[in-house]
């Protein structure tokens, strides 16, 4: 199976078909063990926030009072930096896998192709893994 960019139209390398199928099901795979990583650091913040949270529901009122509270813009940012930057990130990498699977299954159904033109960005993920199959 021949690589062509969908930019240039240049032949960036040759492969078998099966190998190919299954670089970028192991792409996809990397993705979604990403996209798991990622959810475990949100959901370690927001546990961590609601021990934080508890701690000072259960202080008395005198402690509370010395005890003080960042402001709550800096609560939004806090949440912002951890938890929605990260989500945009999992929509992002969400995308990405929907377009490595229309990939896979346009080599599924059409196994007589001799070439497929894939994005620069699928290209560069296929250059990467196959520099790291080589180590």
């Amino acid at each position: 199976m021949i690589v062509l960019d969908e930019l240039s139209q240049r032949v960036h390398f040759e492969l078998p078909l099966n190998h190919l199928i299954e670089t970028l099901q192991l792409s996809k795979r990397k993705k979604g063990q990403e996209i798991e990583k990622i959810k475990e650091k949100i959901n370690q913040y927001e546990q961590k926030k609601q021990g934080e949270k508890a701690f000072y529901q259960s202080l008395s009122p005198l402690r509370k009072f010395f005890a003080g509270r960042p402001p709550s813009h800096h609560q939004a940012v806090e949440h912002l930096v951890y938890v929605k930057e990260p989500l945009k990130r999992i929509e992002t990498i969400n995308q990405r896998i929907r377009e490595l699977d229309d990939v896979i299954n346009l080599l599924q159904e059409d196994a007589s192709k001799n070439e497929i033109v894939l994005s620069t960005s699928i290209i560069d993920e296929l250059k990467s893994l196959r520099q790291t199959e080589e180590r």
